[in-house]
């Protein structure tokens, strides 16, 4: 199975809230005391939160590393004390890969649970009519682009239907002039949210002056691509753009490339910064650009975000891969407890919606670029890191923390809320 870049074990623990008490009085005569709604997922120790992952299908845990990541966070912030007193408790769901099941384990959340926090799958647009229905809080990533302006969602990374950031491709442009006047892709027809992704990556590029002269979106049973590679090599392809390969498609695409001696530049999303990534000297040279710090170990001696997702993560689960699903999965439980403290000793999910509505400015700590979840705006800064022999590093023009914002700039440039 293939997923777009910004596309198991399933232990749940459900704990049903108590309300508190308010009493009132009239005129002056007895009255009794009334109770308050009670706000689900709330108790006078715990706050307990859903989760929705693709874990046991379409391919045994794909998307495992996104309730990892939540559990990593909750279980870093409860070795503190908790929030407010309570510790935080994950109710995780996984979908079996069905909008039914989907549907039903929404249902049981915005019954029982506070909100959903973190979680991924390839069908979440299943779970939006009941999130909408109970006005109920999402703090997560999010893969179909029907999801991406529901006013019931705050991604610590927020997504635009149809854009992009356009800083990486500016600097690809400057940096290598004939590599972008030949461009092959290889992609990805696993669902309508990659093919979308990469409709708005040609027309961004295109905008940019790129020429595109192969495309292809190869189905998720194949495991050769001699074929594209022999094509790509026939019309002088000189920049193969895999922006919704995973990393050991990306590995095989590089092998196949060197033993066909096309010599052409790789450029990947963040998928080819996984573990499975192991092309050998066939890979060397290989670029990807993002948005996140090299949270898998590089940067933790500069970033001390990514040493503390990294211990924690592991604490959690000591065979996890760290991949981009569980670093996004921790940046949004991250997101979900800042809010959660400014709510104060009695949260609701108004309160909590309230105070997301306020975070213009979030970084997670260093390990993103600086985005704004409140107004859905990502934001403009990011990374490029090579890899030789085997490992990842930075490369110019890139800062030793933080990350390069110039170029910057957003794709359409009518996008509104972004300032250029």
């Amino acid at each position: 199975m293939r997923y777009s870049s910004r596309m198991g074990r399933c232990g749940v623990a459900l704990v049903i809230g108590a309300g508190a008490l308010v009493a009132g009085t009239a005129g002056g005569s007895n009255a009794a005391s009334a109770a308050a709604p009670p706000t689900p997922g709330i108790t006078a120790k715990t706050v307990t939160v859903g989760s929705i992952s693709d874990i046991s299908a379409p391919v045994p845990g794909l998307f495992e590393g996104a309730k990892i990541g939540t559990e990593a966070y909750f279980a870093y912030i409860n070795s503190q004390g908790g929030v407010n007193g309570r510790k935080l408790v994950l109710d995780a769901r996984d979908s079996a890969f069905s909008s039914g099941t989907i549907a039903n384990a929404t249902q049981s959340i915005a019954k029982n649970d506070f909100a959903i926090v973190g979680g991924f799958s390839l069908l979440d647009n299943a779970e939006q009519p009941i999130i909408d229905a109970n006005k109920l809080p999402i703090v997560t990533e999010v893969l179909n682009p029907s999801m991406y302006a529901d006013p019931n969602l705050y991604s610590a990374a927020p997504a635009v239907n149809g854009g992009n950031i356009t800083g990486p491709y500016k600097w690809l442009k400057s940096k290598y002039p004939a590599a972008v006047k030949a461009v092959g892709m290889i992609g990805d027809n696993t669902t309508a949210s990659v093919l979308a992704a990469e409709k708005t990556d040609r027309a961004l590029t295109e905008s940019l002056g790129y020429k595109w002269v192969y495309s292809r979106d190869a189905s998720y049973t194949e495991t050769t691509f001699l074929p594209d590679i022999i094509k790509m090599k026939n019309v002088g392809v000189k920049l193969v753009f895999l922006p919704t390969q995973i990393g050991t498609y990306i590995a095989t695409i590089a092998q196949e490339m060197k033993q066909q001696n096309l010599d052409a530049l790789v450029l990947s999303g963040a998928n080819a910064y996984e573990s499975d990534f192991k092309p050998g000297s066939a890979g060397n040279g290989t670029l990807f650009t993002g948005t996140t710090a090299l949270y898998r170990g590089e940067d933790a001696k500069t970033v001390p975000a990514v040493a503390l997702f990294d211990k924690w993560a592991k604490k959690v689960d000591p065979q996890t891969q760290l991949d981009v699903y569980t670093v996004d999965a921790w940046m949004n439980a991250e997101l979900f407890v800042q809010a959660l403290k400014a709510a104060g000793p009695n949260p609701t999910r108004g309160s909590l919606d309230a105070q997301l509505d306020k975070i213009t400015s979030f970084n997670a700590d260093g390990l993103e670029s600086t985005q704004n979840p409140a107004h859905k705006i990502p934001g403009q800064c990011w990374l490029v890191a090579q890899y030789e022999n085997g490992k990842w590093s930075r490369i110019s023009p890139d800062p030793k923390t933080g990350f390069v914002c110039n170029p910057k700039g957003f794709f359409p440039t009518s996008y509104q809320g972004i300032s250029r």
